[in-house]
């Protein structure tokens, strides 16, 4: 199978997927990471990892969100911008209609 046909079957996988309900303070963090994400800067995303980091210990995020949140700012710090700030927006617009 050609790379081109891998990356194709991957984004329509991670299109296909769907994020669980948040809280109104992970909607919040998702929002800030895609923005962190469009700007590609190395030292918001350090900042942003320890707002959420404080935001867990405050228990205004759950560990399951703080979780969900830190594997995007993971892919981001990995150099995956794009796909990062995609994956923070997809977490938003599957609040939609709940």
């Amino acid at each position: 199978m050609s790379k081109y046909v891998c990356a194709a079957l991957l984004l329509l996988a991670v299109g296909c997927m769907r994020y669980p309900e948040v809280s109104g303070s992970a909607y919040e963090m998702a929002e800030t990471l895609s923005t962190v994400c469009n700007l590609q800067s190395d030292q918001q995303l350090q900042d942003y990892r320890t707002l959420i980091d404080d935001r867990l210990a405050a228990s205004e995020l759950t560990a399951s969100e703080h979780a969900m949140l830190t594997k995007i700012a993971d892919m981001a710090e990995s150099g995956a911008w794009q796909g990062a700030e995609l994956e923070a927006r997809q977490v938003m617009l599957d609040q939609a209609g709940r």
